[in-house]
């Protein structure tokens, strides 16, 4: 075939991110926000679209206008009540406000339709002609040609009419904006239904392409993400240029080399922008004047630490065998969330990486484990691997701000996705990696022969990693961390390098997922490329994992454990397994509820529980009154108490 008729077929998925990267610049020149929903809210609108067109038999434009209205509805609803929440907020906290409206879109997909492809045919063009010897597709051109006229009229509606200067006046001064009677949020909701509409309008017309599916769908985020930042959300024409041209170019490489690494261009190209123009302050207009989550302080209070460990053991040698299996789980989803509280709690960023890591962690232990290696010997590498990769990010993360982390680690994400976890070699071909010698210091822990000793060490390694992040919480390192979450200026200031704190942040919390990644290898003891791409391990599970950490609480410990019981699989799901599609009711109510948790209460279930616990002390102190023996009886001195026991 033809390069210039590979570079055609690519017209076609670069018009669908160029369509929803106009969007995402419509929705930040609007409002200042960076909507990561976008690739979920044209999925949601062509879900709409297709089952109202397929199944109810509705006329095509008709459906077509549906899914267009729905997508523009909820962008509308969502930020007419979240808008003036976000005006204000950290960046960190619009990142996850936008998130976990995706995740909660792509759960309700789940849950009323399916999580299974479906083939769309053709419907409103199909087949091509040839010009000149070169095959087009009629998509191609029509989603180019959509592309080049949305641009067009977005352009003209923002630099030419009264919308675009109102809104670009709320977006950099909404206060200033406000005093002459302007209001934000219906601006704002306007800006955000466009958004919505220009995503439904790519997912629809890219359907006979990319096949119905929800990850499909939501695969045109990262792209278009890179498109948008090319354009540094503010230039229409260029998001559009870098837009068709990662998807000319990534039908070139299907040309040239194989459709397996051509899907990977689109990231690679995300990757390549985030290097050489990033580094632009997307913060804009936000104050960032206090700190997303509290964190704790690092103490270990043992008697507890005790308690919990007596309980876990004896479950785990008296409970029936799902139940031990769960807690196995739990603890090594307890040490992903243990990464994630170091990543996001204490050093302020979203990474979309931490099961991704795992995973290349978990091939990489099957792979030398398999050659006859030793269980220590594997780990190492496993563990050496995932310090590499934390190095190797370090060139990306440690000097940008706190979206190019997020949208970075998208990319890479979606390149493990699309290259490692989807390709043979990685797996000895289709025979796999089995899993060799699961020997500890002259124990046997394989989960498949004695599952009560696995579990029992999977809890050891749990609790060695919380007391090892405590320390480092508590010691002068983890105040050096901590420092760069809120604001690099002032650090700066003091001569702390930012760059060094993230990359301490970054190793620690990459241990700790290629620590999971070890133990995730001896729980299965067969390492297949059908197991790790159906069981998880890509940027939507890690996305979920998070909103997991947020609710639980993403800046103490106890957070962590208790997000590893919410996880797929782990004690939370066990007990509510009576339902096939638990998983995807747990993730729409986790992703709801970090929504509103941060807009309410960002310090989650433990920072609840710590505030109510002080809030009772306090009351219990004043109703005992002056004590005596404290106070010395003399008048005026009731608070010696409350003093001497702070």
């Amino acid at each position: 075939m033809n390069l210039l008729t590979y570079a055609s077929l690519g017209l076609s998925t670069g018009g669908a991110y160029a369509l929803v990267a106009l969007g995402l610049v419509a929705a930040y020149r609007g409002t200042g926000v960076i909507n990561f929903a976008q690739g979920a809210l044209g999925m949601f609108g062509a879900y709409i679209f297709w089952k109202s067109y397929q199944d109810a038999g509705i006329p095509l434009g008709v459906a077509i206008v549906l899914g267009l209205a729905v997508s523009a509805a909820i962008a509308i609803a969502f930020f007419a009540l979240i808008g003036r929440r976000l005006a204000h907020a950290p960046a960190i906290t619009k990142i996850l406000i936008t998130i976990g409206l995706m995740l909660v879109l792509e759960a309700i997909v789940r849950i009323i339709w399916t999580n299974h492809q479906e083939t769309v045919e053709p419907f409103l063009v199909g087949g091509g002609f040839e010009v000149a010897g070169v095959r087009v597709q009629s998509i191609s051109l029509l989603l180019a040609a959509v592309a080049v006229l949305a641009t067009i009229g977005l352009h003209l509606l923002f630099t030419r009419t009264a919308f675009g200067h109102i809104t670009t006046a709320l977006r950099d001064t909404d206060l200033g904006a406000q005093s002459i009677g302007l209001n934000p949020r219906l601006w704002g909701s306007v800006a955000w239904g466009l958004a919505g509409v220009l995503a439904a309008t790519s997912a629809i017309l890219v359907l006979p392409i990319t096949q119905l599916s929800p990850t499909s769908l939501t695969t045109l985020l990262v792209p278009a993400l890179g498109a948008a930042l090319a354009a540094r959300f503010t230039s229409f024409p260029i998001a559009l240029a870098v837009g068709v041209g990662a998807g000319v170019l990534e039908g070139l490489v299907t040309g040239l080399v194989n459709a397996q690494v051509a899907r990977a261009i689109p990231f690679v190209v995300t990757l390549i922008v985030l290097l050489l123009i990033a580094r632009t302050d997307m913060a804009r207009g936000t104050r960032e004047v206090k700190a997303v989550f509290h964190v704790g302080s690092g103490r270990i209070r043992w008697p507890w630490v005790v308690v919990g460990a007596a309980v876990v053991l004896v479950t785990i040698f008296s409970a029936a065998g799902t139940v031990v299996d769960a807690l196995s789980l739990t603890a090594i989803f307890g040490l992903v969330a243990l990464g994630i509280v170091v990543s996001t709690g204490y050093t302020g960023q979203v990474n979309a990486l931490p099961l991704g890591v795992a995973g290349v962690t978990m091939i990489v232990f099957g792979a030398v484990s398999h050659s006859g290696a030793s269980l220590y010997l594997s780990a190492l590498a496993a563990l050496a691997t995932a310090v590499v990769v934390a190095l190797a990010l370090s060139v990306l993360f440690v000097n940008a701000k706190v979206y190019e982390v997020t949208i970075g680690s998208l990319a890479v994400a979606s390149i493990l996705q699309t290259v490692v976890f989807s390709v043979d070699w990685f797996f000895n071909g289709r025979t796999g990696w089995t899993i060799g010698d699961t020997t500890l210091f002259g124990i046997e822990i394989s989960n498949i022969t004695d599952p009560h000793a696995f579990a029992v060490v999977a809890w050891i390694v749990l609790l060695v990693a919380l007391v090892l992040v405590a320390n480092l919480r508590s010691s002068a390192t983890g105040r050096y961390v901590l420092s760069v979450r809120q604001d690099e200026r002032l650090p700066a200031a003091l001569g702390i390098v930012s760059a060094r704190s993230k990359l301490i942040g970054l190793v620690v919390s990459s241990t700790l997922w290629g620590l999971a990644g070890v133990l995730f290898a001896i729980q299965r003891g067969f390492i297949s490329k059908g197991d790790v791409r159906l069981e998880g391990f890509g940027y939507s599970e890690s996305l979920a994992l998070i909103a997991f950490v947020i609710l639980a609480g993403a800046g103490h410990l106890t957070g962590a454990v208790l997000a590893g019981a919410f996880a797929p699989g782990g004690l939370l799901s066990n007990l509510l397994s009576f339902t096939p599609d638990i998983n995807d009711w747990q993730s729409l109510f986790f992703a709801a509820n970090m929504i509103w948790i941060l807009t309410t209460e960002p310090d989650g279930v433990v920072g609840q529980y710590l505030r109510i616990r002080d809030r009772l002390r306090r009351k219990r102190v004043r109703s005992d009154g002056p004590d005596p023996t404290v106070t010395g009886g003399e008048p005026g001195r009731e608070n010696r108490k409350v003093d001497a026991t702070a």
